[in-house]
Formats: C-alpha cells, structure tokens, sequence
C-alpha cells in the first residue's frame, strides 16, 4: 500500500498574551489532584516492543461491525482483499485524523500554558503537552512505520482545529480542544479498547485513554465554573453557537469522505451511502455518549445547543451518568 501525500505546513496564530505571574498559590482542589495524577502517571513510548507487526489485513484487529459501510450493498459485493483493503484505509484514516488532532491538542496546551491566569490550571496544561508530544510520537509511529498509509486532515477538523487554535478567547480553545475534540477522541479511544483483539493495539491505546480523560476533566473542571454564572447571556449564546457548530462539524468529520476515491470508490455515492446508513449514523452518533452528559454539566445545554442535540437524535444521552476523572 502506498502512502498519501499530506498537506503543506499549515500556520495559525495562537492569539494569547503570556501571563507571567506574581503569586505562586495553587489553591484548586480538583485541578490539583489532575495535576498529581499527571506526574504520577507518565510513561514512555519506548517501553513497547516497536518491532510487533500489526495485521495488514485489520491493522486494528477489530470487528467489521464497526466499518461505516458494513452490511451495505457496496460491502456484500466486496471480495476478501477488497474488504482488507477498506480495513486498512479505515484504520489508516482514524489514526491519521487522531495524530492531527493530538498535535492540535499540543498547540492548545502550550497557548494554555501561556495564557491561563490560575497555577493550577497552567501546571494541567504544561503537563497536557508533555502527554500530547508522546501521543504523536506513538500514533505517527503507528501510522508511518506499521500501517503505512497516512491521510491529511480532513477538511472538517481543519476547520474546528483553526477556529480553535486562532480563538482569542482562551475559554473557547479550551472548549474546542478539551471538551469537544477531547470528548469524540475519547469514546474512539473507548471503542478501540474495548472491541480491539489486538494485544499490543489495547495496550497502548489504553495509556493513551487514561492521559486524554484527565485532559477532558480539566476542560471540563475549568470551563464548568466559568460557563455557570461567570458570563454575560450574550458570551454564553456565542459559546453555545460554537458548541453547535463544532457538534456538526464532527459529526460530518466522521463520515471519512477522504478515504473513498483510495478505494477506487466514488467519493459523492458513498459519502450519500453513509450519510443515509441507519448503522453508520448510530455508529457515529454513538462517539458522542461522553460529550452529552459534559455539555449538560458544563451548563451548555441551553438554547440551540438542545435544538442541536435533538436534531441529531442525541439529546437522550444528557441523561447518561457523568464520568469524572478528579
């Protein structure tokens, strides 16, 4: 299998002036405990046996059930090597689109580092790029040395990431970043660990899960205070539309248009397949069954963001019991 070209350097300004503090105080319970448990659990990539050799044929050794196109016409006309083919693609694509997105999580970090007024959050983020840098290391190992098949990132995250990244408002990079990126990231990372055979596959991904949900519980600690009282109506209807926004932009970047035309595939007839799958729809509405029940904790689920939720027939999941990592 050959490798796909990625996309030139992309530059973005982070738009945060440097704190430079006088009072050294922590003072935050919670986000303290985070930050302890961020030393504790450091680890390093190279404690794994690199020289392990994924399956070309289902790199992540997981079920077809979780393929978008699984059960469609399109599959059942499929021979074995075109199946392992799809396989490979699908893989190569959800490790590519997660590599971006950690190195999108690292910039947000550091621009978190910089700005954020409060120790204890500062010391979370400076600890959260360290985290990053090493999930970059491990998923471009994964994608370049074991599957071999790199993807860009797709034009929908390149959207979120940007409007993220470049938000002068450092509650909003926190939102874009922890919480909904972080959020989708997590129930993928769920889904891995839990339908993955692949002994080396869970390991990894499962240190990888336990640093990106302390992650997600500072955004979440963080942003829950601000966002319940600390805000004018009109600052939180613009949180709320870029919540909304960032929902379905999500949604649509899980539809993996990019890797059709790879597969000889026409790029508009299976982007239309997926989009109408009853299967491929729960399977993506499903990767937002930890975000939900934040948003509503967070105090964001107000207004257009339940108009949102219930569009997307996903509003059932506020009810779901909140996960806390503190």
């Amino acid at each position: 299998m050959s490798a796909i070209l990625s996309e030139p350097v992309l530059r973005w300004p982070l738009n945060v002036d440097a704190v430079m503090q006088s009072t050294y105080a922590t003072g935050d319970d919670q986000l303290d405990r985070l930050y302890q448990k961020a030393k504790a659990q450091q680890w390093n990539a190279d404690d794994y046996d690199w020289s392990y050799e994924l399956n070309p044929d289902n790199p992540l050794d997981m079920p077809d059930g979780t393929l978008l196109i699984f059960g469609s016409p399109l599959w059942q006309k499929m021979d074995e090597p075109a199946r392992a083919e799809v396989r490979h693609h699908f893989h190569a694509w959800t490790l590519s689109q997660i590599l971006h997105g950690e190195q999108g999580a690292m910039l947000c970090a550091i621009k978190l580092a910089q700005g954020e007024e409060h120790l204890s959050a500062r010391l979370c983020a400076c600890a959260q790029a360290f985290d990053e840098a090493r999930h970059i290391e491990v998923y471009s190992r994964l994608v370049n040395d074991k599957l071999r098949v790199t993807y860009p990132m797709s034009s929908s995250l390149k959207r979120l990431l940007e409007d993220t990244i470049t938000s002068r408002q450092l509650d909003i990079t926190n939102l874009g970043m922890q919480v909904l990126v972080e959020g989708i990231a997590l129930s993928i990372f769920q889904n891995i660990v839990a339908y993955s055979r692949d002994s080396f596959i869970k390991e990894v991904v499962t240190r990888i899960q336990r640093d990106e949900a302390r992650h997600f519980a500072v955004g979440r600690v963080t942003l829950r205070r601000l966002y319940n009282g600390e805000l004018s109506a009109a600052e939180m209807r613009e949180r709320e539309e870029f919540t909304c926004e960032g929902i379905h932009v999500l949604y649509e970047h899980l539809c993996a248009d990019d890797i059709w035309e790879q597969l000889g595939q026409n790029r508009k007839e299976c982007g239309e397949l997926v989009r109408n799958s009853k299967m491929a729809n729960a399977l993506r509405r499903n990767l937002f069954r930890r975000l939900v029940p934040s948003l509503k904790d967070m105090g964001l689920l107000n207004g257009k963001v339940v108009t949102q939720l219930e569009k997307m027939d996903m509003l059932d999941y506020a009810e779901l019991p909140l996960r806390v990592e503190a």
